[in-house]
């Protein structure tokens, strides 16, 4: 897996090893991030459920201002270290435009005011398909919005058979192929 774009383009991501962590195809960011365009360009983002940190360390290669990290695996969090160290370097970033955070995302409890320093213009959101199904009002209605302002825009990685229903987010496109299993990524659009 690589960076597809920007000043890092080429440059390889580490992936934990098993099959604990599912990244995004170099494909599948590439079709996002041509969707996007030049939205990304110096756009504050947010990486949930980051795994190896592939949406967020390609928005930052493409000029995104800053990308804060979140997963709870101690295994991402050391993927995630080793990947902003090689896409800091080939993308000329301060440390302070990447943040990494150790955190168990689905703690519907946690105090999101000490680990938030600026909405998001950008959240990506890629949890394990696993957790979809029971846990995508939380995901879409709670946590996302935690993150998120008024103009903000959600690229949810899912499969293709997901149904969105939604009050806080439209969909503005799904990505994607559309066979059952196959993953998409789907854009929403925040609903003021």
């Amino acid at each position: 897996m690589r960076i597809t774009g920007g000043k890092a383009r080429g440059i390889l991501l580490q992936t934990p090893k098993g099959d604990s962590t599912r990244p995004a195809t170099d494909r599948t960011r590439e079709a996002v991030f041509s969707s996007l365009g030049t939205q990304i360009e110096g756009s504050v983002c947010v990486d949930l459920f980051a795994g190896t940190g592939s949406y967020g360390f390609e928005a930052l290669s493409r000029g995104a201002q800053s990308c804060l990290f979140y997963d709870c695996k101690p295994e991402a969090i050391q993927c995630l270290k080793k990947n902003k160290k090689n896409v800091s370097k080939s993308a000329d970033l301060q440390d302070e435009q990447s943040k990494i955070f150790k955190v168990n995302l689905m703690n519907t409890e946690y105090d999101w005011t000490q680990k938030i320093f600026k909405k998001a213009d950008c959240i990506f959101l890629d949890p394990p398909y696993a957790l979809l199904d029971a846990h995508l009002s939380y995901f879409l209605e709670s946590l996302s919005l935690q993150f998120a302002h008024k103009d903000s825009i959600l690229i949810l990685e899912c499969p293709s058979h997901l149904a969105i229903k939604c009050h806080a987010w439209t969909v503005q496109k799904r990505i994607g192929s559309s066979g059952k299993s196959k993953p998409n990524s789907i854009l929403l659009n925040r609903n003021s």
